[in-house]
């Protein structure tokens, strides 16, 4: 079999895509392969799940969690006992760890073959083996130069001993180690390419287009590129930078500057991290300037995708790669005149671009190609695949643990200024030789014993392990707990020899979580430190400014009368810091000396009095308001800190199933067919931490397969769409949630309580997540309006966000009487101007981003979530955690109802109106407070299953009034007092008859999309397109997602056989024969226009299900189903006419 060593899978390099592209091939021509991975300072779980695709074959081990010995060294599993450093790179192994390694010589066989991908690992087999005999063949993959490099080099000769051979991925790598090796044990096979099933599928776009996949480093030398692009004069040559973006990158914003200074900002984009399809799928040439490399990757996926590379002759790999003036370009490194030439040449002449790319496929497929270089692996490792050794059961532990992890209670109190930790055991199991292990000494602890309880004291600094013998005299020793470097008390589950899915402190449980994230209350012991720290050096600094300005305003007045000089004023005194003295060294420069004419003409005595006077007042108020500055930026600094303090960790809606403590993720698949953490799929991160290891699960999916080293466990929503609707709201009713209140009083559960259906959709993997509808808004205004100073008004109606196309929906509440606040748009407020009642939200979202209001914010207490938590966990069956949601809500309402009541106050409406007023509480608040009446304008479809319009009880912030489109619409809500109708004005909706359909339709079926679910309506177009290819089939795209979707076409395969729709959704359904789609609004747009519409059956079509009934929709359970019928007549009351 093949052990790869790996530094790490989870990275983003050459490297990482390196061992899953090797390990797959090899795995896939029949060698077994198992993936060792060694970095990591925890338990390995979080660099163990590849962003490439791993094959489900192979198996993922963490050098630290493996069990040596059966377990009996996992106390022994914390502590290093060999250290040390490449380079800049430090490791460490345990005693456990350096067992693991021996024991896996003794394990495999003289057939076998350890390919280790770093000189560090090589080193701690070295060690690990002590002077035994190594059975295991070995191999060194080398991926970039050793010999400048002293930290690769001296690791890889002191492990010279237990390496057999090298093999390098570029050929000019292989002379740095002959004749330290001989020659014929030193070989060149390149990395696996790792091509993809399908090409890239091509995404039109405007002019040529040159791709540089690197990241922000001096290495890759995107600088280069930029000077390069500005020296090529045909401006529709763009440059498209990709690689992850940190804008504190220094060599990032050097890039971005540079970039700014040759006025190339329409020409250059920074598209940050982006997936092969990503890159070369509208890429026309590909550009690498970097300095060195190991073998760059971006010339094999270039050549894979017929794409044309110019590259700097850098080392090492270029000259491999490519056949210069055949397949692209190699450049002299350095060359900026000769590299632009070569971009200029190729851009021009697309024939040409297409003749390279073809002879660069050609060369792939003969030197690169998988087959080819498997073939070089079968030279290196032998034709004989070999047997496979589980190594998963080998290092398991023997799963015996005396002391339950739940009989375990770990308390720290403070004895005499240290802290004590205090570990109980309630068991009747005897502990015995319990010993302390900090990694320098073993020690005692007290020890205390009583019927069925042992209790166990210490001191420590951090970092210790407890540990003990079930038996007087035995050698079987097992971890109990330890201690962390913030000398807090642990039980590690991978420590323990039963660790299983669901250990942890406290047990890990099947959880969905809503977001979390935002403001958190600050605790005085969180606060008094930092503000403790900052007073001080306000103090210290102000009053130093203060002498400083001083001083310079009393040298200046001594200019003019030499006797108000102080000498003690012109240095620094002796106690003065070097911050200090530094800081006072650039003074004023010396005000020139008069000349002779002007000494004659100096003024009399009484003058010069005078003129003292008014210096040294002057020089006080400059002193006072230097101070006054110096102790304003303070107070922002002091602010920015407490806003630092108080900031949480954002974390979006999702699913965490327990991990196994030892055995990480190391791969999965979704009910797509796709790969997990690929774009678009499914997101899976091994999370939680060693502590409680869990699985984040985030995305759409109807059931996802995740696979680690000793199990495949298959993860489903327990449930649809309707049934998680329904059970919320029942908890409503049982458990009365519309009744709890926070201590002031708000009914804090409807604040929140429709994004929370939505957000536990999402944790279930019913929908993915949805990004923000439109384009991005410009939330500017420099006019004179402002919300608080408006006038009287009748009625005030708040615009439906991000409106677009939809003016229509608020058209008939327009009038003299009535005040309308917007929300900006990507152009601003175009509507407001000084003479109309429109008035924009700006000064709003300016008021919340006040530091005084997020100060308030801080203020705003916890909200204990536990009741609605309990509520809803009995009620759907599976853990629920409500993050900061509820208290995000809370701040959100709190504010709105804050700013709107004086506005409100003043403006004495007797009406507000808003759209969609149960996402806007604060406001609804707000406006009954001023003894207004609020009303809802429909925005959207109303059901039973609709979050904001069906509730489990009554919500007290809503509104009581609903003007909707048309009966029809107002008896599918439970939530008004009353209704009044207003009919849509819409000109396509005024017909009665079908006069209003077209003769002719350009498309046969129009598949309305919903971002929410856009995985399983492309899965249903790409069934269509395939059963049924005679079809003429045109996507309509949610708002949200146009820019994006000719990539999501692309990426699924249909970007030649579905077209987008060039207009709006309702003209498009107008030119089609029949519509198909989810829960859209735009579907009962459809059947009013007449229109055959289908529902395919994903979760949240429950929305339909009424109307399916009714005959005006039926269900599309395959593509077979769309055939056109007869829209009952009931159609034409849909939308009031």
């Amino acid at each position: 079999m093949i052990l790869l060593c790996v530094n790490e899978l989870s990275g983003t390099t050459g490297y990482h895509k390196s061992m899953v592209e090797t390990a797959n091939s090899l795995h896939r021509a029949g060698y077994p392969v198992t993936i060792l991975s060694f970095l990591d300072p925890s338990d390995g779980a979080r660099r163990a799940l590849p962003l490439w695709p791993l094959d489900a074959g192979v198996p993922v081990l963490p050098l630290q969690t493996l069990a040596a010995d059966q377990g009996r060294l996992l106390h022994r599993n914390y502590h290093p006992a060999l250290a040390g450093h490449m380079g800049a790179m430090p490791f460490s192994f345990t005693a456990n760890q350096l067992a693991v390694l021996r024991q896996i010589n003794a394990i495999l066989s003289p057939d076998d073959t350890v390919i280790l991908t770093s000189p560090f690992q090589a080193s701690a087999l070295k060690h690990a083996l002590q002077g035994d005999e190594r059975r295991v063949r070995t191999v060194l993959q080398i991926h970039g130069d050793y010999l400048h490099h002293a930290g690769l080099w001296d690791l890889m000769m002191e492990a010279r001993e237990v390496i057999d051979r090298v093999q390098t991925v570029a050929s000019g790598l292989r002379g740095q180690f002959v004749p330290t090796f001989d020659e014929d044990d030193v070989v060149f096979i390149p990395n696996f390419a790792g091509e993809r099933p399908d090409a890239v599928a091509r995404v039109a776009h405007e002019g040529v287009n040159v791709a540089m996949p690197a990241s922000y480093q001096h290495r890759k030398n995107q600088l280069d590129a930029v000077r390069a692009l500005s020296l090529v004069e045909d401006e529709s040559v763009h440059l498209t930078f990709w690689g992850s973006i940190n804008p504190r990158n220094p060599y990032y914003l050097a890039v971005r500057e540079l970039v700014e200074q040759l006025q190339l900002g329409e020409r250059v984009r920074f598209a940050g991290f982006g997936t092969e399809a990503d890159v070369y799928s509208t890429a026309d040439i590909v550009l690498m300037t970097s300095l060195s490399e190991g073998f760059g990757y971006p010339l094999l996926e270039a050549a894979y995708n017929s794409l044309p590379t110019v590259t700097y002759d850098f080392e090492f790999g270029p000259r491999d790669a490519i056949e210069d003036g055949k397949t692209g370009f190699i450049v002299p490194v350095g060359d900026v005149e000769q590299l632009a030439e070569r971009l200029t040449r190729l851009a021009a002449d697309e024939t040409l671009r297409k003749e390279f790319g073809r002879q660069a496929h050609e060369r792939f497929g003969a030197m690169f190609a998988t087959p080819a270089v498997v073939e070089q692996y079968r030279q290196l490792l032998g034709s004989r695949p070999g047997s496979a050794v589980d190594l998963a059961a080998a290092f398991a532990a023997d799963g015996h643990a005396p002391v339950p992890l739940d009989a375990i209670s770990l308390r720290t109190r403070l004895a005499l200024g240290r802290r004590r930790h205090v570990v109980t055991v309630s068991s009747p199991v005897p502990l015995h030789d319990i010993q302390i292990d900090d990694g320098k000494e073993v020690r005692t602890p007290a020890v205390h014993r009583e019927s069925g309880t042992t209790r166990i004291e210490f001191s420590g600094s951090g970092n210790e392990v407890v540990s003990y013998v079930p038996a007087p005299g035995s050698t079987d020793r097992h971890y109990l707990a330890s201690t962390t470097e913030d000398n807090e008390l642990e039980v590690l589950p991978y420590l323990r020899r039963d660790a299983s899915y669901g250990a942890g402190t406290p047990a890990v449980g099947d959880t969905i979580f809503a977001t979390s994230g935002g403001i958190k209350k600050l605790a005085v012991r969180e606060l008094a430190p930092a503000l403790q720290s900052l007073t001080k050096k306000v103090r210290g600094d102000v009053a130093w400014k203060v002498r400083q300005v001083t001083t310079r305003s009393r040298s200046a007045v001594a200019v003019v009368d030499p006797s108000l000089q102080s000498p003690k004023e012109t240095r620094p005194p002796a106690t003065t810091s070097p911050a200090e003295v530094s800081a006072e060294r650039p003074s004023a420069p010396a005000p020139p000396r008069p000349t002779a004419s002007a000494a004659q003409a100096a003024p009399a005595a009484p003058v010069v009095a005078q003129r003292r006077t008014a210096t040294g007042s002057t020089g006080g108020r400059a002193a006072l308001g230097s101070a006054r500055r110096l102790a304003s930026a303070y107070a922002v600094s002091v602010s920015a800190a407490v806003g630092k303090l108080a900031a949480k960790p954002g974390a979006p809606a999702r699913r965490e199933i327990p991990r196994h403590p030892r055995f990480p993720v190391s791969s999965g698949v979704d009910s797509f067919g796709t790969p997990i953490n690929q774009p678009g799929g499914v997101e899976v991160r091994n999370a939680g931490s060693a502590r409680r290891p869990t699985v984040f699960i985030r995305g759409e999916y109807d059931s996802l397969l995740l696979r680690d080293a000793v199990s495949e466990r298959k993860v489903e929503p327990p449930f649809g769409y309707g049934e998680l609707f329904e059970r919320v709201c029942e908890a409503e009713q049982q458990h009365g949630l519309f009744e709890l209140t926070t201590r002031d009083g708000v009914h804090v559960w409807e604040l929140g309580r429709s994004a929370l259906i939505i957000q536990l959709a999402e944790s279930l993997g019913m929908w993915g997540s949805a990004p923000a509808v439109g384009s991005k808004v410009k939330d500017e205004y420099e006019g004179a309006k402002r919300l608080t100073t408006a006038p009287a008004a009748r009625r005030v109606v708040f615009d439906y966000t991000r409106r677009g196309q939809s003016d229509y929906r608020t058209a008939a509440y327009r009038d003299d009487e009535t005040m309308f606040v917007v929300q900006p748009e990507p152009e601003g407020y175009p509507e407001v101007t000084d003479t109309n009642m429109v008035y924009p939200f700006h000064e709003f979202t300016r008021w919340r981003q006040d530091w005084r209001r997020r100060w308030a914010h801080q203020r705003v207490p916890e909200i204990d979530a536990r009741p609605f938590e309990e509520a809803l966990t009995q009620a759907l069956g599976i853990k629920v955690d409500l993050g900061d949601h509820l208290r995000n809500r809370l701040i959100k309402f709190l504010d709105e109802r804050d700013f709107w009541t004086p506005v409100f106050e003043r403006v004495q409406p007797e009406e507000v109106l808003i759209a969609s007023s149960h996402w806007w509480a604060g406001i609804s608040a707000a406006a009954q407070r001023s003894g207004a009446r609020v009303s809802d304008i429909q925005y959207a479809l109303t059901s039973r299953y609709a979050p904001s319009f069906w509730f489990g009880d009554l919500p007290r912030y809503g509104a009581s009034r609903f003007y909707a489109w048309s009966d029809f619409w107002a008896e599918r809500t439970n939530v008004y007092q009353e209704h009044v109708v207003v009919p849509r004005q819409q000109q396509e909706f005024l017909s009665t008859g079908e006069e209003a359909l077209p003769d002719s339709t350009e498309w046969d079926v129009c598949v309305v999309s919903q971002p929410r679910v856009l995985r399983r309506i492309l899965a249903f177009v790409t069934e269509l397109v395939r059963e049924r290819p005679g079809l003429r089939v045109v996507i309509a795209p949610h708002p949200a997602q146009r820019p994006q979707m000719p990539a999501l076409l692309a990426a699924a395969g249909l970007a030649d056989k579905v077209t987008i729709a060039p207009d709006d959704t309702l003209t498009t359904i107008k030119r089609s024969q029949v519509s198909v789609g989810c829960f859209s609004t735009s579907l009962w747009e459809s059947a009013a226009l007449g229109r055959p519409t289908y529902v395919i059956p994903v979760p949240g079509h429950e929305e339909t299900l009424q109307d399916v009934e009714s005959g005006l929709f039926r269900l599309a359970t395959s593509p077979h189903d769309l055939v056109p019928f007869e829209v009952p007549m009931t159609r034409h009351t849909i939308f009031g006419h």
